[in-house]
């Protein structure tokens, strides 16, 4: 009777006993771990600074003395049969120069990702003369003719404007961007054309000479393009900081003349 007792008394304690050896232990006065949210430096609102740089300008003048042929030999059977205005008698050139200016913008922050619009302006001094190599060829063009196209062009791009949309990425202070917008510059152009020769025919004594010329001087012209970048903003101090920025220039054909710039920039800005 002792013995089932006693295993009875066991048998009672035994649940509590199970129970404190699987419970499992809470910390007291703990709390949930919740993870800080990220922190990103500020780049919103507006900003603005100057810069300074150095850039290369190419220039096709192949097609610069097309229309200035076709105006000086209009209603000629010369031009309706051989087209020597079609001649190319000039090439490319190219020539490189120091820039400097100002930019402006506003940045709109979303997290990490910066999306803005960005003003740039450069007083530059690209400008080349063609590299020339006259034509001289005989055609029938209902009379043999001796004929001889030669001229020139110059171009001298003094001012590049851009109106661009900028998208970055926060790194820390560091801010990479690519930009993508319109360009509008001012030229200074001077081109000439001249077509001479021979019309010869059976007779000697029925030959005769002749030449035609054409030419058009334009200074301050507005040129249009548009404009593609690569650069970065380094944030320096609060509301300073350092731009380094790459762009490429594409301007429209003006005059026969198709023009493109590549530069390197220097800057620094405030935002405000």
């Amino acid at each position: 009777m002792r013995r089932l007792m006693l295993v009875l008394g066991l048998l009672m304690l035994a649940p509590g006993a199970f129970a404190d050896e699987f419970e499992i232990p809470v910390l007291r006065g703990s709390s949930p771990f919740v993870p800080a949210a990220p922190k990103y430096t500020g780049w919103s609102g507006f900003y603005a600074g100057g810069q300074i740089g150095y850039g290369w300008g190419s220039f096709d003048f192949s097609r610069a003395t097309q229309s200035l042929v076709a105006f000086a030999l209009r209603e000629t059977a010369l031009e309706e049969g051989a087209h020597p205005s079609q001649w190319q008698v000039l090439g490319n050139a190219s020539s490189g120069g120091g820039a400097f200016g100002a930019f402006a913008g506003f940045n709109s922050q979303w997290d990490d990702l910066i999306l803005g619009i960005d003003v740039n302006y450069s007083r530059t001094s690209f400008g080349a003369d063609a590299q020339l190599t006259p034509i001289g060829r005989q055609v029938a063009s209902g009379n043999l003719f001796d004929v001889f196209v030669t001229g020139n062009a110059s171009m001298t791009i003094t001012d590049i404007g851009t109106a661009r949309v900028r998208a970055g990425y926060v790194m820390n202070n560091v801010v990479p961007f690519g930009t993508f917008g319109m360009a509008v510059g001012r030229a200074n152009i001077s081109r000439s054309a001249t077509v001479f020769g021979i019309q010869n025919s059976d007779s000697p004594a029925n030959a005769f000479p002749f030449s035609f010329s054409a030419s058009e001087t334009k200074n301050g012209t507005f040129i249009y393009g548009y404009s593609a970048g690569l650069g970065a903003d380094i944030l320096v101090m609060p509301n300073v900081f350092l731009r380094g920025e790459w762009e490429f220039v594409k301007f429209l054909e003006t005059s026969g003349i198709r023009s493109q710039i590549q530069m390197l920039r220097a800057g620094a800005g405030l935002k405000f």
